[in-house]
């Protein structure tokens, strides 16, 4: 019966004691040999739903690093945290596992693809991100990528199509709810941009511009109603 009791508590020492030496010496590979050897990457996500905060803040950075694809639903829990740390670790692990959510030769392709769009070479990553996505049809993100070549290229229909294409793989993909939102603006439909733009905050309260977004609209809408 002892070893019921104090098996929890030796765990969430280990977790946390790795965390605020990783937090002092930023020493990755020493914090992922630390967390792997005692915690799986369910355990770890459990945790994120049901723990302290800095124990929360430690499993939203270790998923990062550990995690795998069933990881990303629990991030994308975690984006709404009420902690702002936690919201900000669950964040950058939440990013590095869309990307890194396919085979190894799929994410170099990926981030090939990420940079030409950086660079607006949207003509340039076109037809390598069609071709990334009919190789790896559940890459989310390699959707939206194809959705912000499609968008660079002013093909709004297809644009959102991809969009739509990324959410249906990750619903919690709150900058492809932001994307989805501005093809709507581009054809007027103001409301429906409006319902996008919540979707994305309700999932990720941090992104401010989306909420300068939402009032813009709304003022928009009243001017046109009146």
């Amino acid at each position: 019966m002892d070893s019921l009791v104090t098996a929890p508590f030796v765990r969430t020492t280990r977790l946390t004691v790795a965390y605020r030496r990783y937090l002092t010496s930023a020493n990755s590979p020493q914090f992922v040999a630390e967390v792997d050897e005692y915690y799986s990457a369910s355990t770890l996500a459990s945790l994120l739903r049901r723990s302290d905060v800095e124990m929360r803040r430690a499993s939203a950075l270790a998923l990062g690093m550990l995690g795998d694809h069933r990881s990303i639903e629990s991030l994308g829990q975690a984006l709404s945290d009420p902690d702002r740390g936690v919201r900000l670790a669950a964040d950058d692990s939440f990013r590095a596992l869309l990307v890194r959510d396919a085979a190894p030769r799929h994410h170099q392709q990926l981030l090939q693809v990420m940079h030409l769009n950086d660079g607006a070479e949207y003509a340039a990553a076109l037809a390598p991100t069609m071709i990334l996505v009919d190789q790896s049809p559940r890459y989310s993100e390699a959707f939206h990528q194809l959705a912000i070549c499609w968008q660079g290229l002013d093909d709004i229909p297809q644009a959102e199509a991809a969009f739509r294409g990324c959410l249906w793989h990750c619903r919690y993909h709150y900058l492809a709810w932001q994307g989805l939102a501005r093809c709507r603006m581009l054809e007027h439909d103001y409301e429906a941009a409006i319902s996008a733009l919540r979707r994305c905050v309700g999932i990720c309260p941090d992104v401010e511009n989306a909420r300068i977004q939402i009032r813009v609209l709304e003022r928009r809408l009243r001017q046109t109603d009146a």
